[in-house]
């Protein structure tokens, strides 16, 4: 994500979006669509989702609807637990602690009892 801050012209990002699908395709069996994360502008937003390259899709506001698959991550981040969820294709979520550290969960599960494995950003 590093590399998508560093003032990469169209073409280069375009590139490194496309490797990033496929990377995340071949690692998690879905591609990623976006994610979730908490919004810093205050009332009356509290969320937004945010593309691949991290800019900010929409934000939302605490009685406003997230369409899925955004709202099941959306339920995680506002637990303070993570600094945002990756959300995929197929309903897959991963949340990332502020730290960078990564929760794996299994599939079709919402909560702190789907974690089977964590690893940190580096592994």
């Amino acid at each position: 994500m590093e590399r998508l801050d560093a003032g990469l012209d169209e073409a280069a990002r375009t590139e490194l979006i496309d490797w990033l699908r496929a990377e995340y395709a071949t690692s998690h069996g879905g591609a990623p669509l976006g994610s979730v994360a908490v919004c810093r502008l205050g009332p009356p937003h509290v969320d937004h989702i945010l593309d691949l390259s991290r800019s900010i899709v929409h934000h939302y506001a605490p009685a406003e609807p997230m369409p899925e698959p955004f709202a099941r991550a959306r339920m995680l981040v506002r637990t303070g637990a993570y600094a945002w969820v990756e959300v995929f294709d197929d309903g897959h979520l991963l949340p990332v602690h502020a730290d960078g550290e990564v929760v794996e969960m299994r599939r079709g599960s919402a909560g702190p009892s789907g974690i089977t494995r964590a690893w940190g950003i580096d592994d």
